[in-house]
């Protein structure tokens, strides 16, 4: 019986190899007459037929068992692209012989989503939860092996069967494996960098560069930088185009320069260092990020933190992570929010007095907001702040119906730090749920606020609350500049704050005082403010169907620019009124992924845009600006500069504005959104501006 059996098994093999040959010297035969004829041609004819026919005895006598007949005519077929190298002159095994061709920038590109749909949950590039991929596999390393791992997984480990991927997909995965083996190989001919950024260059940063989110940790947004004036404005011109890898349409990141080197977040959550000078990438890092995270605003990250030789970047799945600036490899991550749990991370990270400090996102996705430091070095948390205070800490008499545990108050847009006095400043965002404030009676604190916290504790040293028991989504998610002002006749250390509820402030930054208050926009929903700065709100100016103004608010998270010699504060500003509407509070409930309001809001007619030049200390307006349109193409922060300029962007246009007028003296069309703000730098000895739009970093000189 056995004999038999052996006898059948032999027959078809023999059949099989028959079968194989007749397909062999078809294809060949065909190949054959395509050639001139020559001693060339013929070798290489008998080379191909003889390695194929080598191979299909073998695999036909069970030499070849991981490989099914399928699989071996698809890799074997002369027009499939895999080079299949002699095994037998080369003495060479068949793992070692292949050589995968799905490596081109589209194979890559769907091997990449393949993985982070499939893989990456457990490659997440920490090595906490699976084998590092960037490296020599402990399994087995050539092309061929990895296919064999990916289809069949690796018995007794974590390492699953993919066998329902398609032949296709499993060799784009094995393709894009390498192609990160590849990467982390190739840092011989990555340049030499030598960034080292001390806390001192932090606190008085040199103008040629720009080392923090608003470039100074007072946040002026504001160059030195005095070689493009009014009357040059006109000459610039574009010295060169830094191309993202990305798939999102929206940069709303702020770059850090530092020396010859600008390094930038790409979404979702990626990295790229460019050479100032050339525009050449000189590395990329890449994170792969899980799906359904709670995002309420589109996949974006608004910029990076340097101190020493280290890059620190948050990332959309709630993680901080630290990146070697010279060579773009990561050094460590830690866990700062769960999305779980509705946290999502998107602001740009501040380091202050040696650690990294950072805000959380989700205000729409009932979180209970905070903000925590890291230890640079390792990771290692060193305070944390809730920004929705519970029993027995100040401010949780605000909370009813014990709605701090979903209040809220995200802290995702960047803050401002004074090293004299050691205080960080930090603006909170909206309570939840939104634009329904009956199921959270009280004013909600610390939502809508400026908190001021000891940088060396995160203790609470004051706060000021600018739209208590917010029922209009007005997050104080804006940055805080720090100034030197003269008030009442008394020079004073002050914040300045355009609030996104059409008020301007001037707050003592030392005590919290309130000491001016004045609209920048139109608004009808508070008849002023008291002595305190507490708005005296009109009667039903939170009753369902209302017209409010300023609608979805007079500014948002866009970045305002400061010129202490002017005495001006310049804000992106938005006229516009909204009809707001609200649920029962009794049925306010979570939606899909976890998504927390109350109802929402309606723009009466389209918003309006524009940059507004006020009077430092007393709010009053000076000038106005008109932006082109936003309505496609979003609009930036802003950038102001010694040389009597304004930038700022929107309508997909780059303009620049003189700062003491307001006339726009030169614009260019970059045919992409305008979210990010502009910034400038000095390379090669002369004055540059940079902005990011569409997918795409722009850089201009004279």
């Amino acid at each position: 019986m056995r004999s038999m059996t052996n006898h059948r098994m032999l027959s078809a093999g023999i059949f099989g190899v028959l079968a194989s040959v007749a397909i062999v010297f078809g294809v060949l035969l065909y190949e054959k007459l395509q050639e001139s004829t020559g001693e060339a041609s013929r070798a290489k004819f008998w080379h191909s037929l003889t390695w194929r026919l080598d191979l299909y005895g073998r695999k036909a006598f069970g030499e070849v068992p991981d490989l099914s007949w399928p699989e071996l005519f698809r890799m074997t077929n002369p027009s499939s692209g895999f080079v299949l190298t002699s095994t037998v002159t080369e003495a060479r095994s068949l793992d070692a012989s292949v050589i995968n061709p799905y490596v081109g920038a589209e194979d890559r590109a769907a091997g990449a989503e393949i993985f982070r749909r499939n893989c990456a949950a457990c490659h997440d590039g920490s090595g906490a939860h699976a084998p590092l991929l960037d490296r020599p596999l402990r399994h087995g390393d050539s092309d061929l092996t990895i296919y064999k791992i990916v289809r069949d997984g690796i018995p007794a480990t974590a390492m699953a069967s993919h066998a329902d991927l398609s032949f296709d997909d499993r060799w784009r995965v094995v393709g894009y494996i390498r192609s990160l083996q590849n990467s982390a190989k190739s840092d011989d001919s990555v340049p030499h960098l030598d960034v080292r950024v001390t806390a001192d260059d932090l606190r008085a940063p040199n103008s040629a560069q720009w080392l923090t989110y608003s470039g100074s940790l007072d946040g002026h947004r504001y160059s030195p930088l005095a070689e493009i004036t009014k009357e040059n404005v006109s000459r610039l011109h574009v010295r060169w185009i830094g191309q993202f890898d990305t798939d999102d349409r929206v940069i709303e990141a702020t770059p850090l320069v530092v020396g010859g080197t600008l390094f930038t977040s790409v979404p979702p959550a990626n990295v790229v260092a460019f050479d100032t000078k050339t525009g050449n990438v000189l590395w990329k890092y890449q994170r792969s990020l899980p799906d359904n995270l709670p995002i309420c605003c589109g996949r974006v990250n608004r910029g990076l933190a340097v101190l020493g030789n280290t890059l620190f970047l948050g990332t959309l799945d709630g993680v901080l992570v630290a990146i070697d600036a010279n060579t773009g490899k990561e050094a460590w991550e830690t866990q700062v929010a769960a999305p779980s749990e509705g946290f999502s991370m998107t602001g740009a990270p501040l380091v202050v007095n040696n650690a990294v400090v950072v805000g959380v996102a989700g205000g729409e996705f009932g979180v209970r907001g905070f903000l925590a430091a890291y230890d640079p070095a390792s990771g290692k948390r060193l305070w944390k702040f809730n920004t929705i205070p519970g029993p027995g800490e100040p401010g949780h008499e605000t909370w009813k119906n014990d709605a701090w545990r979903t209040g809220g108050g995200p802290t995702w847009v960047t803050g401002s730090y004074d090293s004299s006095l050691d205080l960080l400043y930090w603006g909170v965002g909206n309570p939840a749920p939104d634009y329904n404030g009956d199921a959270r009676p009280g004013d909600n604190l610390f939502t809508n606020s400026v908190i001021a916290l000891h940088a060396s504790s995160g203790k609470l040293a004051w706060h000021f609350q600018f739209t208590p028991h917010d029922d209009h989504d007005w997050d104080s998610n804006q940055t805080p500049i720090l100034a030197e002002l003269t008030i009442g006749g008394i020079k004073r250390k002050v914040i300045c704050w355009a609030n996104r509820n059409g008020f301007y402030y001037v707050l003592d930054r030392v005590t919290g005082e309130f000491l001016t208050g004045v609209n920048f926009v139109e608004q009808n929903w508070a008849a002023g403010l008291d002595h305190a700065g507490r708005p005296i709100f009109v009667d039903g100016a939170s009753t369902e169907g209302r017209l409010i103004k300023p609608g979805g608010g007079g500014t948002n998270w866009q970045n305002p620019a400061f010129d202490q010699g002017r005495g001006l504060v310049f804000v992106p500003t938005t006229e516009g009124a909204s009809i707001f509407t609200k649920t029962d509070a009794d049925k306010v409930e979570r939606g899909q992924g976890g998504l927390f309001v109350g109802s929402g809001a309606t723009w009466a007619a389209p918003p309006v845009r524009g940059v507004r030049a006020l009077d430092a200390a007393t709010g009053e307006k000076k000038w106005e600006f008109r932006s082109p349109s936003a309505k496609d193409y979003g609009h930036s922060g802003l950038l102001a500069t010694a040389g009597g300029l304004v930038f700022g962007a929107s309508g997909g246009v780059l303009f620049a504005l003189d700062s003491a007028t307001g006339q726009e003296l030169w614009r260019v069309p970059l045919g992409g959104e305008t979210r990010a703000a502009p910034i400038s730098f000095v390379d090669d000895g002369r004055q540059v501006i940079a902005i990011a739009a569409g997918r795409a970093l722009f850089v201009f000189g004279l």
